[in-house]
């Protein structure tokens, strides 16, 4: 993702009234922390960098999930690692551009 794009994701992110404050924070984290390391990171990693517990993350996840803001492929196991698609719903409202 270019810096201009995450920027904006995270900025809608934390805007997102709808998130509880451990998604909104997990979706920093994942901008800042996780994004672009080559190596996936699994929930502990995750809670860890958040300081709560596993379900507590695999929560925020969901509802990252759920309001639109990623995919995860592949959901895991505590010790799997997870395989995260973060979404510009900008792109996805936003119609064509008219003159």
């Amino acid at each position: 993702m270019l810096e201009q794009a995450k920027d904006r994701w995270l900025r809608a992110v934390m805007y997102d009234r709808g998130l509880s404050p451990a998604a909104r924070v997990l979706g920093a984290v994942l901008i800042s922390d996780f994004l672009g390391n080559t190596s996936a990171p699994d929930i502990d990693a995750f809670a860890e960098a958040l300081c709560v517990s596993p379900r507590t993350t695999k929560r925020a996840l969901n509802q990252l999930e759920q309001a639109g803001w990623l995919t995860i492929a592949n959901p895991g196991k505590r010790g799997k690692p997870l395989h995260l698609a973060l979404i510009d719903r900008s792109l996805l409202t936003s119609g064509p551009s008219r003159p």
